[in-house]
């Protein structure tokens, strides 16, 4: 049996401008925080259907007015999905992704305007990341709508509005008391509308020991491809920052051949461009111990 959802969201800016006040705002913010709430929702039940290994669709209609002082529309999200995976627990799976939805507003305008990037890592109890010193446990749910970069992406055109002058607040109300509103002041704007990356982290380690140079570069920001000496079918692709060892490849006080060795420290860790993307590994060479050319590594290495 199939069942229909239907949850009404009211998007309401207020202010004290003159613009505002006449229910007027710029079209290009107006046509921008629509598509953005559009692209929210439909996201965040997407990643649901991921995380939960359900088929969710979903519909979001728009219905507009105003009063006074103020700019504000409707959404109308209908969704449909079997009725024997409605609800978790006691908590239902649209209220998961409704307060998912705000939790990944409430974590992005508490972040320090020098975090650009969002690391998460996996945990025992879930996922976590660090907000100011406190570590901060996410479900799979609400790290899968954090990392979604569309999302993240949307959630600064919803901001936007609030740049022009007179428009104070945003509020997305759901009318029930399972979700609590969103409200969105100045305040809050520029954590919101600032553009993140993120890194989420699946597993890291140290890398150290002695590797053939197979490929090279005499550019800073390119990587190199070693071999592992001690398992030669262990071939890494590698970022070097140890900033001595550049300096010496920029001057030309290092010369290099095929098969010899360099002894390194590092570390490396995989991680994942998206909760339910694929796992990769990323290596960085943080010292480079000794550069061993071919005829003189019989040598040294004894």
């Amino acid at each position: 049996m199939e069942l229909i959802n239907n949850q009404s969201v009211k998007i309401h800016y207020d202010g004290t401008g003159k613009r505002i006040r006449s229910h007027q705002m710029r079209a290009s913010y107006v046509s921008a925080s629509i598509e953005g709430f559009d692209t929210i929702y439909r996201e965040a039940y997407r990643e649901a259907s991921r995380v939960y290994r359900s088929k969710i669709k979903t519909e979001v209609l728009l219905e507009g007015g105003f009063q006074e002082g103020s700019l504000w529309w409707w959404l109308k999200l209908f969704t449909s999905e079997s009725e024997s995976q409605q609800s978790f627990g006691k908590v239902s799976l649209s209220s998961s992704v409704l307060n998912s939805i705000q939790c990944a507003i409430n974590l992005l305008r508490q972040m320090d305007l020098t975090t650009t990037e969002i690391v998460i890592k996996e945990a025992v109890d879930g996922f976590e990341i660090n907000i100011d010193g406190e570590r901060v446990v996410l479900d799979e749910l609400q790290c899968a709508i954090l990392t979604n970069p569309k999302i993240r992406s949307a959630i600064s055109d919803i901001a936007t509005p609030l740049n022009e002058d007179g428009v104070d607040t945003l509020t997305i109300d759901y009318g029930i008391s399972s979700c609590s509103k969103i409200k969105i002041t100045k305040e809050d704007k520029n954590n919101l509308v600032l553009k993140r990356s993120h890194k989420h982290l699946v597993e890291e380690g140290e890398i150290f020991g002695f590797y053939y140079i197979e490929t090279l570069s005499y550019n800073p920001k390119s990587k190199w491809k070693l071999i592992s000496k001690e398992n030669p079918s262990n071939i890494v692709t590698v970022s070097i920052t140890d900033p001595k060892f550049l300096k010496r490849v920029s001057d030309n006080q290092e010369k290099f051949s095929k098969d010899d060795l360099l002894e390194v420290e590092g570390v490396w860790y995989k991680e994942r461009t998206r909760l339910t993307g694929k796992v990769t590994t990323n290596y960085t060479i943080t010292k480079v111990k000794d550069h061993i050319p071919f005829e003189e590594k019989q040598w040294k290495i004894i």
